[in-house]
């Protein structure tokens, strides 16, 4: 007699892990997996993890599963199904594998399939859930019907190979049979970049692929609202999106460190010509070439002076997917509002993990384009483009528009826009170019927006990070009432609300442990400067930084 231990608890967590060759379509068995999880209402956070070598290298994608609303990212993998032994060498040394599953020895045509048959079992999912998926997949393609039977077989055979192997081994089937929330969407990072930018008004997006921001380009060409220009590298992206933005487009262009580097000088003009634009930007471990597909968040003081001449661009960084919905639409309108570069950053973890996602809690920004010149009242063309205004934000015009013609330029000029190299005027336009950032303080930072999230602002010790580390760092501190975070998330300007909470609470608080995935601390660095944290505060502060590849673990967190 064989007994198979069905366990079933409240705040479950499990996790599951597949790894195969590339191209062995190992991604269909977990993304078809979670987007069953995800109808069943559960918390499903999607890791994959893959080389930038085409050949002799094994793809590794992990599903984090909770009956709870918050995610959580583990070293501790449940469940692992290997396609080869390789991808047990692989992974072994990284994270902890609980239950080992070897799908090359099993008689199956279709390992994904098989794979996908295993999971649901393990899982204690009904079949019938991976047939309708496998039903849906096929209604798409014109598969023959031998194809289709395969897979049904191989499903089937791949379930009873679960059941099998949980008999003779020591694990333990886990219940996730039940709904236990409202049906979710099982998205990823990139994605939620792209709809949140054209649910509020994106006309144009420019890119090169690169990784990690490519997977942008695939939602985008799906709009066919949306103009889409690849250029031939991203000195010609970052200007066609400089031009569609002159044009009057919501416009955004995507890439990644190297690709970002050729893009520095359009960052330049956009801030002299004072025309906006998008910057995505998502990290990937560098320098140069560096490790293309994996994590890193190195790239923070090279976005907050990413132009020459003494000017800096906005800067936000969103901690959670659905922020990054709703920064991506904050981007295109703060762009619009203060006429002035902004950068959307992201990384790898953020830009291509998947999270099962409750689709009434995407809010996207309304469009806000402010000092839009849609006609010109004046009798003569004496329209100013520059003009000097008391919060440093000109009324703007697109071409076309009567009696507002004006020169973008990356000259030095007066209010006309006519090249000017007297002083008095250099130091009025410098003047007001560094008002719109005053002022963006002043409107910005409300009750509304903070740059930063305090979760239990009256705890003794703060990890302080930014990014979607908050999802390892949330896991490991629940239940502890001492230990709490701080999420920046505008980096520039930054929110001087938090150097007063600090500043307030300064006596209580005993640490601030920063967490990132750098060699150098840099945002460390950051809010030390902004907040002033000399003197007394040094002994308070340490911190914890990442810079092996894969992201942060909740067990990693001391």
């Amino acid at each position: 007699t064989y007994i198979c231990l069905y366990v079933k608890n409240k705040n479950m967590q499990v996790s599951i892990g597949f790894s195969g060759p590339a191209g062995s379509w190992v991604n269909t068995a977990w993304i078809f997996l979670a987007e069953i999880l995800s109808q069943k209402g559960y918390t499903v956070l999607g890791d994959k993890e893959y080389a930038s070598i085409i050949k002799g290298d094994n793809n590794c994608f992990f599903l984090y599963i909770s009956d709870d609303e918050k995610p959580f990212i583990s070293r501790k993998i449940d469940f692992f199904l290997a396609y080869d032994p390789y991808a047990i060498s692989k992974n072994e040394s990284i994270y902890e594998l609980k239950n080992t599953f070897m799908i090359k020895e099993e008689h199956c045509k279709y390992k994904n399939t098989f794979t996908l048959g295993a999971a649901l079992k393990l899982l204690n999912l009904s079949i019938d859930e991976g047939k309708k998926i496998l039903s849906r997949q096929f209604a798409k393609k014109d598969f023959s019907e031998e194809i289709m039977n395969q897979n049904y077989q191989d499903l089937e055979a791949g379930y009873a190979y679960a059941e099998n192997h949980c008999q003779w081994e020591s694990c333990s089937i886990i219940d996730c049979s039940q709904d236990v929330w409202n049906e979710k969407v099982f998205m990823y990072g990139n994605e939620l970049f792209a709809k949140g930018a054209m649910e509020s008004g994106l006309d144009f997006y420019a890119a090169y692929p690169m990784t990690p921001a490519s997977s942008v380009i695939d939602e985008v060409v799906k709009n066919k609202e949306v103009i889409f220009f690849q250029g031939e590298d991203e000195i010609a992206v970052s200007m066609a999106m400089l031009g569609a933005k002159f044009a009057g487009k919501r416009a955004m262009c995507g890439t990644s460190g190297g690709g970002f580097a050729l893009m520095s000088e359009s960052l330049s003009f956009s801030n002299q010509a004072e025309i906006g634009g998008v910057y995505l930007l998502s990290q990937r471990d560098g320098p140069s070439t560096g490790t293309p597909t994996f994590t890193g968040q190195g790239d923070i003081n090279y976005a907050l002076n990413a132009s020459f001449g003494d000017t800096k661009p906005i800067v936000l960084y969103p901690s959670t997917f659905e922020e990054a919905y709703t920064f991506a639409g904050k981007a295109l309108n703060y762009s619009d509002i203060y006429q002035h570069p902004v950068i959307l950053l992201s990384d790898k973890q953020l830009s291509e993990s998947y999270l099962s996602i409750d689709p009434s809690k995407l809010t996207a920004e309304a469009i806000n384009r402010w000092k839009k010149v849609e006609k010109s009242d004046s009798e003569t063309d004496t329209y100013k483009r520059y003009e000097y205004t008391p919060d440093g934000i000109s009324p703007y015009a697109t071409p076309g528009v009567e009696k507002t013609h004006f020169i973008a330029t990356s000259y030095e000029h007066d209010e006309y826009g006519s090249t000017n190299e007297e002083p008095t005027t250099k130091w009025k336009m410098t003047e007001k170019r560094a008002e719109k950032l005053n002022t963006f303080v002043k409107n910005e930072f409300n009750e509304n927006f903070y740059g930063y999230e305090i979760i239990n602002p009256e705890a003794k010790h703060f990890y302080i990070t930014m990014g979607i580390n908050r999802y390892a760092l949330e896991a490991s501190i629940k239940g502890k009432s001492d230990f709490w975070l701080i999420i920046v998330k505008s980096l520039y300007p930054f929110d001087p609300r938090l150097q007063e909470f600090l500043e307030d609470r300064k006596n209580e608080i005993e640490s601030l442990i920063f967490v990132e995935m750098n060699h150098s601390g840099q945002l460390e660095d950051l809010v030390r400067k902004e907040c002033e944290l000399y003197g007394e505060w040094k002994a308070k502060i340490s911190h914890q930084r990442k810079v092996t590849l894969y992201p942060i673990f909740q067990e990693e967190i001391v």
